[in-house]
């Protein structure tokens, strides 16, 4: 596996030199859409859920069942996740302006996370959003709800730490593909309403979690 790994990495490298770290996007904003995994034993739930822009209602959900193709290795999630991605992006018959895409984007140690690897095979504005650091350094932990600190990797920027909630850990924001620095975070700012998760991923992480369950209890059942 490892030798196989160095393989996935030059892909990842070769990858990173294509990423667009610059808005090119459609303006103005009408629809942001937000893409999320969940996992059964055997199953990778992918779903997508598309709201308006900034109201952050919903307009469309898509829900897509696979089995699981590569195992879970960190820093290498492009490969397991991004592309079930792909495949519930190509499906829409009409896409979102920005994809808020549970994983890392330019923060990443070989600048191409899960977020980036999705911008660059679908041609998508992205925009990587997550729970946790993967490789970022930052001065300090934001302390007021809005506050977002820069995250450096190797003395490059490379996206935010922002406190999205009170009461909350921060979240990791960077941008994906077709996207600048400080539009991916005023972006993810602006999708906040009641949860840590910016809406259009929260409501997609709700939709993938509901499914998980449903799928449980019926093999329970079955």
């Amino acid at each position: 596996m490892m030798k196989d790994l160095d393989g996935f990495r030059t892909i990842q490298k070769q990858l990173s030199r294509r990423v667009i770290i610059r808005d090119a996007f459609k303006k103005p904003i009408s629809q942001v859409a937000g893409i999320d995994l969940a996992f059964t034993d055997k199953l990778a739930i992918t779903t997508c859920v598309i709201t308006s822009f900034p109201n952050m209602k919903p307009v469309h959900q898509k829900t897509s069942t696979n089995e699981v193709a590569f195992p879970y290795i960190p820093t290498f999630l492009s490969f397991r996740e991004g592309p079930l991605m792909i495949k519930i992006i190509n499906s829409l018959e009409e896409k979102a302006d920005v994809f808020l895409i549970n994983a890392h984007g330019l923060a990443h140690p070989l600048y191409c996370g899960c977020a980036s690897y999705v911008g660059l095979l679908t041609g998508v504005a992205t925009i990587g959003v997550a729970t946790s650091n993967l490789c970022g350094v930052y001065a300090h932990v934001p302390q007021r709800v809005g506050e977002a600190v820069a995250t450096r990797y190797e003395g490059r920027r490379v996206g935010w730490v922002l406190q999205s909630q009170e009461r909350c850990r921060p979240i990791f924001v960077s941008p994906g593909h077709k996207i600048g620095q400080h539009s991916c975070l005023k972006i993810v700012k602006k999708c906040i309403v009641h949860h840590k998760l910016p809406e259009p991923l929260w409501l997609a992480h709700r939709l993938a979690n509901e499914e998980k369950r449903r799928l449980t209890s019926l093999n329970a059942r079955t």
